[in-house]
C-alpha cells in the first residue's frame, strides 16, 4: 500500500495517458485545421494501452461536434476486414487459397474465360487475380448480385501475373463468404470478427445508424457531401462499413496478437507474407494476403487505407515495435495526408522516395499510347523528350489537361498535378520486350489498348 503522500502508480500512470492523449489531440487539432480538415479522430495503441483523440465537426450543416465515438466512412480498410473472414474459412478448412474460385462460386464469369477458370482466393487477397477494378454506379444490394455484371469485364493480365488493386475481386471474397457461411457478408463479419473482438463502434447495416452518432463526408472548402455512401453490393471492398478510429485500430492489434483468437496464429503470420512487389512505390511497396507492406525509412510497416464519400481511414501496425496507428476523418480528399502526418509523429519515421530532378524521359517512346481500365482512359504522349498523360472518365466523357509525367526513377514517373485524388501518388509502367504493356496510378493498373 503507498505511503501517506506518495503517489499510487495506477494514478501516474492514468495522468501521463491524459497527458499522451492530449498531446495527441493538439497535433491532430493542427494537422486537420492546416490541411482543412473538417473533422477527424485518431487511435493509437503502444504498450497494450489505447489512446484517441477527435477534433472539429462530425456534421457542418448540423452543427454536430467530432468526438470519439462518432462513426465514419472508412472505405476501402474494408478490405482487411473481408480478407480475416475469408482466412477464418482457410482455418476452418472450407477454402483453400490456392483452389479455384469457382470451386466455391461456379456463376464466377469474366469476360476471358480462362482467367474465371484459374483466379484462386490468394489472387482476390493479394491483388493479383488481373480482374479489373469494377465500376463505381453499380446499385446491387448484396456482392452475389454485383457479382452477375463481371461477365463482360474484362482482365487486366492472367492471373497471378500482374498486380492491380481491386474493388471488383474484393467483391468476389465477399460472395465467397456469404456463399460457405451462408449468411450476409454483413452478418458474417458481425459474428466472426465485430463480436470476437468486442467491437462496439463497427457497423455495416445503415438500419443501425440512428443509434450511434455518425459524420458525414465534406469537401475540401467544408461543404458537406452527398450521397453519403456507395451501393450496398460493394461493402466487402469498402461502401458501407463505418468505424471510430479506435475500434480499427483495437481491429488491427488482432495481427500483432497472432490473430487475436479470431484467426489462427499460422493464418495471421501468412496474411503479412509479401505477394508481390507493386510498380509503384507512393501507395505501397508490397501486398500480403489483404494488408500492404511499406518500408517507414527501416521501420516495416503493415496496414491499409482507404477512401470513400462519407471519409477515409487508414490503420497500420509496425511489428517490430507492437504499435498500431488508426486515423479516420471525414473530409476524404485530405484523409491520406492527415495520416501521414499522424503515423509520421507516433512511429517516428515516414516513407522516403526519390524526387524528380528533371522534366525529360529517357526512350519516352516505349510509353506511349492508350491505356484502359472499365471506367477510365490514359492518353500518353512526349514531345522534346517529356511525357505527358490526359486522363478520361468513361461514364462522363470528362478529360483532365494534358499532366507532365516527372522521371522518378526506373519506369515510375511522378505527375506535376496530382492525379489522384490528393493522395500524392506516383504512376508507372510495366515494360515487357521494351514495350510498356501496363500503366499502374497508384494503385489502379490501366492495360494497353493502343
Amino acid at each position: 500500500m503507498p505511503k501517506v503522500g506518495e503517489r499510487r502508480p495506477d494514478l501516474d500512470r492514468a495522468g501521463a495517458e491524459r497527458r499522451d492523449s492530449t498531446a495527441m489531440k493538439d497535433m491532430l487539432t493542427e494537422a486537420a485545421r492546416r490541411l482543412g480538415v473538417t473533422g477527424a479522430q485518431a487511435a493509437v495503441i503502444a504498450g497494450g494501452e489505447l489512446r484517441v483523440a477527435a477534433t472539429g465537426t462530425a456534421n457542418a450543416e448540423l452543427g454536430i461536434p467530432m468526438d470519439p465515438r462518432t462513426l465514419i466512412q472508412i472505405g476501402s480498410t474494408t478490405k482487411l476486414h473481408t480478407a480475416v473472414l475469408v482466412m477464418t474459412l482457410v482455418d476452418e478448412g472450407l477454402v483453400e487459397l490456392d483452389a479455384p474460385v469457382r470451386r466455391y462460386l461456379p456463376e464466377l464469369r469474366l469476360a476471358d474465360e480462362e482467367a474465371a477458370r484459374s483466379v484462386t482466393p490468394r489472387h482476390l487477397l493479394s491483388m493479383t487475380s488481373g480482374i479489373d477494378n469494377g465500376r463505381y454506379d453499380d446499385d446491387h444490394d448484396d456482392p452475389l448480385g454485383y457479382l452477375s455484371t463481371f461477365a463482360d469485364m474484362d482482365t487486366l493480365f492472367a492471373p497471378g501475373d500482374g498486380y492491380s488493386y481491386s474493388n471488383a475481386s474484393t467483391v468476389v471474397s465477399g460472395a465467397l463468404v456469404a456463399r460457405l457461411t451462408g449468411l450476409s457478408w454483413d452478418e458474417a463479419l458481425r459474428r466472426r470478427v465485430f463480436e470476437p473482438l468486442g467491437l462496439r463502434d463497427c457497423l455495416t447495416l445503415w438500419k443501425e445508424l440512428p443509434y450511434h452518432r455518425v459524420a458525414v463526408g465534406h469537401a475540401p472548402d467544408g461543404s458537406v457531401v452527398r450521397p453519403w455512401a456507395l451501393a450496398r453490393g460493394s461493402g466487402p471492398a469498402g461502401s458501407t462499413l463505418c468505424s471510430t478510429a479506435a475500434d480499427l485500430a483495437r481491429f488491427g492489434e488482432l495481427f500483432l496478437r497472432d490473430g487475436g483468437g479470431v484467426i489462427s496464429p499460422g493464418a495471421c503470420a501468412a496474411m503479412q507474407v509479401p505477394q508481390v512487389a507493386l510498380p509503384t512505390r507512393r501507395f505501397a511497396d508490397e501486398w500480403c494476403l489483404g494488408p500492404y507492406r511499406r518500408d517507414f525509412s527501416g521501420l516495416e510497416v503493415l496496414g491499409h487505407s482507404g477512401t470513400n464519400f462519407g471519409g477515409s481511414s487508414t490503420l497500420l501496425w509496425a511489428p517490430s515495435t507492437g504499435t498500431v496507428v488508426a486515423v479516420v476523418c471525414n473530409t476524404p480528399r485530405a484523409g491520406y495526408p492527415l495520416a501521414a502526418e499522424v503515423a509520421a509523429h507516433v512511429l517516428g519515421s515516414a516513407p522516403a522516395d526519390v524526387e524528380p530532378v528533371t522534366r525529360q524521359t529517357a526512350a519516352p517512346g516505349r510509353y506511349e499510347g492508350r491505356y484502359a481500365a472499365c471506367d477510365l482512359r490514359y492518353d500518353v504522349t512526349s514531345a522534346d523528350g517529356m511525357l505527358t498523360v490526359t486522363l478520361e472518365e468513361v461514364a462522363t466523357g470528362r478529360s483532365s489537361p494534358p499532366v507532365a509525367l516527372l522521371p522518378l526513377d526506373g519506369d515510375r514517373f511522378l505527375p506535376e498535378v496530382d492525379l489522384s485524388g490528393g493522395r500524392g501518388w506516383d504512376l508507372a509502367f510495366v515494360v515487357e520486350d521494351g514495350r510498356a504493356v501496363r500503366l499502374v496510378s497508384g494503385a489502379f493498373a490501366a492495360r494497353r489498348v493502343g
